[in-house]
């Protein structure tokens, strides 16, 4: 019988083992630096630091002006992908104050490419995946602090940035090429705009040196006032947006089968197949048939600015000025209220939910109550099934037989 195993972060096993870290340029302090994002209070930006974790220890970079450097990482847990970019500030002690300038923007499939979840859940694995950036050969020498910043594409609305101690080398820079690159885009975190699920992220201001791998991926446009559907990177303020054919991204009225209430929709890619994330997200391992060994998938965990329909439903509508996407009407398959609150057996729920930890039932699909909101529905293992409704438990069989004593508490 073929069961879906299921491991929730808070309570079966700890998820941040599985995350993501800067390999190379080296971190500050290698093997104190755990591979968590940063918390969502902001509490240890820039870079981690806190709870005993600072500005010392490990080897510094020594880079020349002009030369090319590479981009790596160790973990499985790339989440989908997302975009990353490489920062230099001439402060060596990092504080919340200091200016952090672009060298670099990798726009999707940063820090893997054509990953629907990931990669595997090796802690210790090197990420095959490395990305070539250079370092701008008109900025002071001097030492410096280099960092990494990466919005993951699926799972919990995270930002993850790890630093290391750099010393520029060589000659002729001058700062005011320095004060021209753009600024470090921070979301998700200290009560920042956040991502939004399953997009490739464009940045709004990515600077001249950008990895773009976003061709035939949906995509949003990040700057300081968070993400908007579509490609609006250095637009002049207009756009147009098509809906037509249900490719198309669109704000409407979505309407559900129980009460209802007034939802911005988005289509819930085919491929994902489970939550990931940081506390509160959900991880699940399908056996390979015949091999007796594991590959992880993950998929959107809840956000609490968007809902989700089980079955995209096509919009349509026209352009809006500058924002690139289409405005219309939607359907979606869930119930909603405008204090999320949950009516019905078996129906996918959307919104606030309490008590932390609930299961919702759909039968081939499910979904949780994590942070206070529900995530978004999550298909179950091929040939398998759960008992229709929410509880404290998570009971799973093969389809068409009897429930079994497999069960998952929250």
């Amino acid at each position: 019988m073929v069961y879906a195993k299921i491991a929730v972060t808070a309570g079966l096993i700890a998820a941040v083992n599985a995350h993501m870290k800067m390999k190379t340029p080296a971190p500050f302090n290698p093997s104190a630096l755990n591979n968590s994002p940063l918390d969502a209070s902001g509490s240890d930006f820039p870079c981690k630091f806190g709870n005993g974790y600072s500005a010392g220890g490990g080897e510094t970079n020594t880079y020349e002006l002009g030369s090319q450097q590479t981009l790596s990482f160790t973990g499985q847990a790339v989440h989908g992908g997302g975009s990353c970019q490489v920062a230099i500030t001439y402060d060596e002690n990092p504080t919340k104050d200091s200016v952090f300038k672009v060298i670099h923007s990798i726009e999707g499939g940063c820090p893997a490419k054509d990953t629907s979840g990931n990669l595997g859940d090796s802690a210790g694995a090197d990420d095959p995946f490395t990305y070539p950036y250079t370092i701008p050969s008109d900025i002071p020498a001097g030492k410096a602090t280099i960092a990494w910043t990466w919005f993951n594409k699926v799972g919990n609305r995270e930002m993850y940035m790890n630093c290391g101690g750099l010393e520029l080398t060589g000659t002729g820079g001058d700062k005011s090429n320095f004060d021209k690159l753009p600024d470090m885009l921070v979301l998700n975190i200290g009560g920042k705009p956040t991502t939004l699920e399953s997009y490739e992220y464009k940045f709004q201001d990515a600077g001249s040196s950008v990895e773009d791998n976003t061709s035939g991926s949906q995509v949003a446009t990040c700057g300081t006032d968070g993400c908007t559907p579509g490609d609006s990177a250095g637009s002049s303020g207009s756009g147009s947006g098509s809906g037509s054919s249900g490719s198309g991204s669109g704000s409407g009225s979505g309407s559900g089968s129980g009460s209802s209430g007034t939802t911005t929709s988005a289509a819930a890619p085919a491929s994902t197949t489970a939550a990931a994330g940081g506390a509160g997200g959900v991880f699940i391992t399908q056996p390979v048939s015949g091999s007796g060994s594991g590959a992880a998938t993950s998929a959107a965990a809840s956000s609490p600015t968007s809902t989700v329909a089980d079955t995209p439903a096509p919009t349509s509508g026209s352009g809006s000025s500058g924002s690139g996407s289409g405005s219309g009407s939607g359907s979606g398959s869930g119930s909603t209220s405008g204090s999320g609150s949950t009516s019905g057996s078996g129906s996918a729920m959307t919104g606030a939910c309490s008590p932390e930890g609930t299961f919702n039932c759909m039968g081939s699909s499910y979904q949780q109550c994590a942070s206070g909101q529900w995530s978004v529905s999550m298909a179950l293992a091929a040939g398998t099934s759960c008992s229709a409704g929410q509880g404290t438990s998570l009971n799973i069989a093969a389809a068409g037989k009897k429930r079994s004593g497999r069960s998952f508490r929250a």
